[in-house]
């Protein structure tokens, strides 16, 4: 019994830490406070156009399993072309000999949303844009194919990386999470994390830019 209570302790505390780290993972973390420098010096991934009324930064997804995803879906797609050209592929168990336009467009629309999570990871666009009183976040696949999300802001903006349910390599994944007016919204879970934390940053900046950046403490010698 004393094996099996140990055993029971443990697995009860295991599942408290779990429930305690994704409490604190969906609380998230204060976006970092960018200097005029780091700001100025931008990112190398993400581009920014300052204007009078709006300030906006757009970034490519463009990770290394979006453009893996993309090969081996585009040799699988032109492997079954050529076999269903040259019959030797079946389609719903019969094998198709000599293929009609419509064996060719039926398998077309197969591969069509293998292709658009390529497309999602890879080649996808996030496009934020930042006003005195709201914030529009675009993120497009393909031209008119996507979401658009929008957030009246106010005096209180509020800006965090947290969990909101995504999750990477079986891993929980932070999102942007902007707040303000007891409204947010949240996106960018899947980009790199440097880019996060920058685009984060430049948001936090935007709304509160009179906020100084934490002086390093520097020891008297």
């Amino acid at each position: 019994m004393g094996i099996r209570e140990d055993f029971l302790a443990k697995l009860d505390a295991m599942k408290f830490k779990g429930v305690a780290n994704v409490a604190v993972m969906k609380a998230g973390r204060p976006a970092k406070v960018l200097t005029d420098a780091e700001l100025l010096k931008g990112h190398a991934k993400v581009s920014a156009d300052v204007g009078f009324q709006a300030t906006v930064y757009e970034t490519r997804m463009g990770s290394y399993f979006g453009w893996f995803w993309l090969v081996f879906t585009s040799v699988h797609c032109v492997a079954m072309f050529y076999g269903l050209a040259g019959g030797s592929v079946k389609v719903n168990g019969v094998l198709v000999e000599h293929a009609a336009w419509w064996d060719y467009f039926v398998m077309a629309l197969f591969y069509v949303p293998f292709f658009l999570v390529g497309f999602a990871f890879s080649v996808a666009r996030y496009r934020v844009e930042l006003t005195d009183d709201l914030i529009v976040v675009n993120w497009r696949i393909l031209p008119y194919v996507g979401w658009t999300w929008r957030l009246p802001v106010g005096d209180d903006v509020k800006v965090t990386l947290a969990y909101r349910g995504s999750r990477e390599n079986d891993k929980p994944a932070v999102a942007i999470v902007v707040t303000s007016q007891g409204k947010d919204i949240d996106f960018g879970a899947f980009l790199a994390e440097d880019v996060k934390e920058y685009l984060a940053g430049a948001i936090r900046y935007y709304y509160a830019g009179d906020e100084v950046a934490p002086t390093p403490f520097i020891a008297n010698e």
